[in-house]
């Protein structure tokens, strides 16, 4: 199920307008302080006295959510339980293995055996535990390797389960092992009670798999996994809590997780290249997410030849460029709509090991974000890559960065303090601009240049170690008041 990012999306002169409005205004607020003068011949006319600039409140209390109840569940399920005696099931046995045909024991947490008359149980029939409606929880061995159409349906108490088999081959969506005729009947048909899944073998889970299943809290995904279908748990309003993903997983569709708006944290390994658009569009209480790059896709991931074509010719630029940007995942259809779509509660975003370059925009106006956590391995950090992130308060840069660009910084208000890796050469122009609570900055030796108004804006800055800088630009410490030692 191979995915392909849309092309770019090329905005106007009516965006860039925009974006130039914003920054003229950004800058008109923190340095055009109009000056009064009082005429010397005048007895009677007032000074006028202009209200200073003030630091925005730089408290920000939230803390991550507990989500140890939902692991001890899921871990609950993985326990070894023993499992019902044969004789509480009716089988057919065949050379290949044993197919339960139904259930007529009173266990309220049922294990099936892995093993009936010594051969492998590698299938339930069709409506096998139909009407089973005191059944709490059911637990799957993993030699199962097929489940019938409608072979849970009726079991509207259930609770709990762990399986390898999720779907139907005729019908590869959860609901059809409920009696479900559609994915779109999932929500109807799958227990509203069915808060905990354990998923443990398969490599996909396809297209609108778990579309609507309104109850699920807490979903374990297999180790085998390597794809996520488009949809796949679209609009499953009450799932809160997934276990990190392991490994195996290269793929995540389109509006995988869209709608899950209780969901308070995600995270992807390195090995995924694909992130399809609006993945978390209306994750309205997400507080963490760990990704591999930041956008749609990897530079190196593969297109059609069409896409090849259209790029070649001009009319269309690499996914990997046109979606790299934060706000893709939400929904955004373009960088600066992210804050409009990026949830308020998300505090942290960590880019995993393997992760070479931050993207021009990446993080533009990401105004929720407290802590961005970069890997070892990043080399370049774009224009505007952190523009307007304004709760933002430290960043310490890995040793491997060399280059920021211009305005990486410009807007963070909230920022104390900045450190800059070893290796780091070259910061761009208006780097930190406006960066009003910045007070502590460490540039290594390597660093020999300020640009233009790098530092502009800097109301707190009292504390700049930059001992092998040479050279700067205009208007470097421009409203610096506190810094002592450097010459505008």
């Amino acid at each position: 199920m191979k995915k392909h990012p849309q092309a770019a999306f090329r905005f106007g002169s009516a965006v860039a307008a925009m974006l130039a409005l914003t920054l003229l205004l950004s800058l008109t607020a923190c340095f055009n302080t109009p000056s009064v003068d009082t005429p010397e011949d005048s007895d009677t006319q007032e000074a006028v006295t202009l209200p200073p600039v003030t630091i925005p409140d730089l408290t920000d209390d939230r803390t991550p959510t507990d989500t140890a109840e939902y692991a001890e569940r899921l871990d609950k399920l993985a326990e070894d339980n023993s499992p019902a005696p044969a004789s509480d099931f009716t089988y057919e046995v065949t050379e290949d293995g044993v197919t339960v045909t139904g259930y007529n024991g009173g266990e309220l947490i049922l294990v099936i055996p892995d093993t009936i008359e010594d051969k492998p149980v590698t299938a339930i029939a069709e409506n096998a535990f139909k009407g089973k409606g005191n059944l709490k929880a059911i637990l799957i061995p993993d030699s199962v390797k097929s489940i019938g159409k409608s072979a849970f349906e009726g079991c509207q108490s259930l609770t709990s389960m762990k399986t390898p088999v999720y779907i139907c081959e005729e019908a590869p969506y959860f609901g059809a092992l409920f009696g479900a005729t559609s994915h779109e009947t999932n929500g109807g048909f799958v227990p509203a009670t069915l808060s905990t899944l354990v998923l443990t073998a398969g490599e996909t889970v396809p297209d609108y798999a778990f579309y609507a299943c309104r109850g699920l809290e807490a979903v374990a995904l297999p180790e085998t996994l390597t794809e996520i279908g488009d949809f796949a748990f679209y609009g499953c309003q009450n799932l809160t809590y997934i276990p990190t993903v392991h490994t195996a997983l290269t793929t995540v569709g389109e509006r995988a997780l869209a709608g899950c708006a209780k969901l308070l944290s995600l995270t992807l390994p390195a090995t995924v290249t694909y992130m399809g658009a609006g993945m978390l569009e209306g994750c309205g209480k997400l507080e963490s997410l760990t990704i591999p790059f930041v956008g749609g896709c990897t530079p190196d991931y593969p297109l059609t030849e069409e896409e090849k074509e259209a790029i070649e010719n001009g009319d269309a630029t690499h996914p990997a460029e046109s979606t790299a940007y934060l706000g893709y995942l939400f929904g955004a259809s373009h960088y600066t709509f992210t804050a409009g779509y990026l949830p308020a509660t998300l505090i942290t975003v960590t880019v995993a090991e393997g992760c070479t370059a931050i993207p021009a925009n990446a993080f533009f106006e990401c105004a929720s974000i407290r802590e961005i956590h970069l890997p070892e391995g990043v080399i370049t950090i774009g224009r505007r890559a952190f523009y307007g992130c304004e709760r933002l308060t430290a960043m310490t840069l890995p040793d491997s960065v060399t280059e920021i660009g211009d305005d990486a910084f410009h807007g963070c208000i909230r920022m104390r303090s900045f450190t800059g890796g070893k290796s780091l050469t070259k910061l761009g122009m208006q780097t930190f601009m406006n960066c009003l609570s910045l007070a502590t900055v460490t540039l290594p030796d390597t660093v020999h240049h300020l640009p233009n108004s790098c530092f502009a804006g800097c109301l707190s800055l009292t504390t700049l170690t930059a001992e092998g800088v040479k050279t700067q630009g205009d208007r470097v410490f421009h409203k610096c008041g506190k810094l002592r030692g450097w010459d505008d």
